[in-house]
């Protein structure tokens, strides 16, 4: 099971790092060299689980606050300058899950395992 997931966030790592080599050249992307690809990814280890939570980012300066909750194990993206918060708690489910923060190609923050319904929150140092 530990193998399964850790080719799951490969796959979703790779994706994501294809997604930001062919995306920039639409729109405004690359406009700005500070507007990278952030990602929040969540693994899960077990049968079920429902997570619900929420992410702030910067992107040209600004405060954005996107609102985050699904089912089993995924990831969310978007393009910005960095990630100033995560705060993500199972709401349901019995599998353990671990929290991926990303900011272009590295992670900046990687949670233990936990199968609690207590919350998981990552903040940027300043």
């Amino acid at each position: 099971m530990k193998r399964k997931v850790f080719v799951l966030l490969q796959l979703i790592i790779g994706a994501a790092l294809v997604w930001q080599i062919v995306a920039p050249g639409t729109g405004n992307a690359q406009a700005q060299s500070n507007n990278k690809l952030l990602a929040v990814v969540i693994t899960a280890s077990g049968n079920t689980i429902r997570v619900k939570g929420y992410c702030v980012y910067v992107k040209g300066g600004k405060d954005f606050r996107k609102e985050l909750e699904k089912d089993n194990a995924w990831g969310w993206n978007f393009r910005g300058e960095y990630i100033k918060e995560v705060k993500i708690q199972k709401v349901s489910g019995d599998a353990s899950y671990r929290l991926f923060v990303m900011e272009g190609p590295k992670t900046v923050f990687e949670s233990d395992s936990i199968s609690s319904h207590e919350p998981i929150i990552y903040k940027r140092k300043q």
